[in-house]
């Protein structure tokens, strides 16, 4: 029997502070790696952006990997940068997963430097370069059976639409899809209507509405039944 997670379920598990540590212990070394990595990173392969990551709400991702213990299933990412979040997943999980990233890697470099990354960092990824909409067939490909899905790729509400309805269908019972950034109101402003509109039109049906938690507002979370 898949465990149903609910907010209360989700605060008696943020407040265990041996599962905090040992998530932020993760998150803290995995950041150190990529940090480490990215000062032996050639010049000629490197982003002018730097930012390895953006926010640390998505230490969210790795209670889910906890919750999804019993779960089989893959994990995949809508939206790599530069592999930050899903190597973070791929060892909350014990690298034991089939791992899908998922990027159109269309800034200049951006292929070389999360190359650079995944080679080095999280091999066992598969990474899929294109646009979500156009690379979904690719993905299907691979028959995906979901744990967790993280939707952080195009911001705009239509990529939000897309990447819910082609993806969400591979997601098992017991697993959880993360819509990221559904409050940031200021950077990614079309992202919370776009997943409100998902649920008022019903979207939703089969899933477990968690929404924000306390805690990772940033994010709105979904189980499938």
């Amino acid at each position: 029997m898949i465990p149903a997670v609910d907010h209360t379920a989700l605060r008696n598990l943020f407040g265990e502070a041996r599962v905090k540590k040992g998530i932020d212990d993760i998150w803290d070394v995995v950041g150190a790696i990529f940090e480490k990595e990215q000062k032996e990173l050639p010049s000629s392969l490197a982003m002018a952006r730097k930012e390895l990551s953006f926010h640390d709400h998505v230490k969210l991702l790795g209670y889910l990997c906890l919750l999804i213990g019993e779960v089989p299933g893959d994990l995949v990412e809508i939206g790599v940068w530069k592999g930050k979040s899903l190597c973070f997943m791929s060892q909350m999980c014990g690298r034991k997963r089939r791992l899908f990233g998922i990027d159109p890697m269309e800034l200049e470099r951006q292929a070389d430097e999360l190359g650079f990354y995944h080679g080095k960092l999280f091999a066992e990824a598969t990474l899929i370069r294109g646009y979500s909409e156009l690379a979904a067939e690719r993905f299907l490909a691979n028959s995906p059976k979901v744990a967790l899905l993280h939707i952080d790729g195009g911001h705009a509400g239509r990529n939000v639409l897309l990447d819910f309805l082609l993806y969400s269908t591979c997601v098992v019972s017991g697993g959880f899809v993360v819509f990221d950034d559904y409050g940031d109101h200021l950077y990614s402003p079309e992202v919370g209507p776009a997943v409100d509109l998902l649920r008022a039109g019903g979207y939703f049906n089969g899933f477990r509405v968690i929404g924000p938690v306390a805690g990772f507002e940033n994010s709105y979370l979904l189980q499938r039944l």
